[in-house]
């Protein structure tokens, strides 16, 4: 076992795991000697094991008519040293085939102990995350450059009742109203999300019937999509808890490409948990809004947030860290909770809770009227700020002119 453990300690993979998660992990491994021209396995086939590369090279194949076409390959020295993983994560079929170009030693995890390990060690499932979104994004990176494609921004909280999604609906709104950019929401809070009732939409299918439906071109994507009359367009959660699971992160790609090639900008508001899907969003996203309430429980959840996205390596220009509902009554002064956190805001949003609840009970957002408040002019100055662009209303020296308006 001791020789397992320090096998482990050199896969870049585990680097940063406690003696007790290697211990935990070299249990359930198995080590395999393979000759040179082995095939593991063959792209269609069922996936239930996970590989580590120990020593050697595999070449990756992948079906190119009748024939296999060599796409790549994986040498122990890579810092992803390891394959067979997305098969058990998505429980999809092998999307390729592997086979030794040299003689290999592998370490090997079966589907039922790889699934323990994630489910009781989120450490270890979050390196993991963090291997495969950086193999994503070197896959990606020549795909981005080929084509101009859409701008996704995703609104994050580490914790519930941050006002996320209203956020969110805001944002797409925003956007769509005040730019000539045509916008897509999507409701990534796949068992529970509400963003099409909370918009007073009636949405006739949803991300679950896109993905059984197996859509894959831009005409077809649009007939799935709800229309608000601020000009945005929604992608509904799924209408039954239990159809979340037909979504997986591979589909969340697939459909988010689709998306970009109609789209200028795609917001997501996703579930407050660090799963799967939620990762695989934060990590195509241009821009990762995270939002937070000015108390004590939000400011330790985001401390704890921020970590993770350091260990994720997300660039600090991707994230912009929003306070929600600024001087509300009892909420933390924003420059101690700047200090608490060792950053600053880069939006803030001032609290009108009486406002913002009766736009939700009327199943609007600040936009479907050009009421003026604090509320409404900071969230302007927010979209002017993610999107770039200059907007009327913009100026924060505007509210001073609008409160003389007003005698106030």
């Amino acid at each position: 076992m001791v020789f397992i453990i320090e096998i482990l300690k050199k896969i870049p993979l585990f680097d940063g795991l406690e003696e007790t998660d290697l211990k935990k992990i070299s249990e359930v491994v198995k080590e395999r000697a393979l000759p040179t021209g082995t095939v593991l396995f063959k792209e269609g086939e069922k996936g239930d094991c996970f590989y580590l590369l120990k020593n050697g090279t595999v070449d990756v194949f992948k079906k190119d008519g009748d024939s296999d076409k060599k796409v790549t390959s994986i040498s122990h020295n890579d810092e992803s040293s390891f394959f067979g993983e997305m098969a058990l994560i998505e429980g999809a079929p092998r999307n390729a085939t592997i086979k030794t170009a040299t003689e290999c030693d592998v370490l090997e995890i079966d589907k039922v102990n790889f699934d323990m390990l994630l489910r009781l060690n989120s450490f270890i499932a979050l390196r993991i995350m963090t291997a495969l979104t950086k193999r994503f994004r070197s896959e990606s990176e020549g795909a981005k450059e080929e084509a101009k494609v859409g701008k996704i921004i995703t609104v994050f909280s580490p914790k519930g009742g941050s006002g996320k999604t209203v956020f969110a609906a805001n944002l797409a709104a925003g956007i769509a109203k005040h730019t000539e950019n045509k916008v897509l929401l999507v409701d990534l809070d796949l068992q529970f999300g509400d963003m099409a009732f909370m918009l007073g939409l009636k949405a006739k299918r949803t991300i679950a019937e896109m993905v059984d439906d197996n859509v894959e071109d831009a005409e077809s994507f649009k007939k799935y999509l709800v229309s608000h009359s601020m000009g945005f367009e929604v992608l509904a959660s799924p209408f039954k808890p239990e159809q979340s699971e037909m979504v997986n992160s591979n589909h969340l790609r697939r459909l988010i490409k689709i998306a970009q090639s109609i789209f200028d900008y795609i917001v997501i508001d996703t579930h407050s948990l660090f799963q799967d899907l939620t990762i695989n969003a934060l990590d195509i996203s241009d821009l990762i809004c995270l939002l937070m309430s000015p108390d004590m429980n939000h400011i330790k959840s985001m401390h704890m947030c921020l970590k993770v996205m350091e260990t994720l390596k997300y660039p600090s220009e991707k994230i912009r860290l929003i306070l929600n509902r600024e001087e509300s009554m009892y909420a933390k002064p924003k420059a101690d909770i700047e200090t608490a956190l060792k950053r600053k805001f880069d939006f803030s949003l001032h609290d009108d809770w009486k406002h913002a609840s009766d736009l939700v009970n009327d199943q609007k957002t600040v936009f479907d009227s050009n009421t003026p408040s604090q509320y409404r002019t900071d969230f302007i100055q927010c979209i002017s700020g993610l999107t770039g662009e200059k907007i009327e209303g913009s100026d924060p020296s505007l509210l001073k002119t609008i409160k003389g308006w007003f005698g106030n």
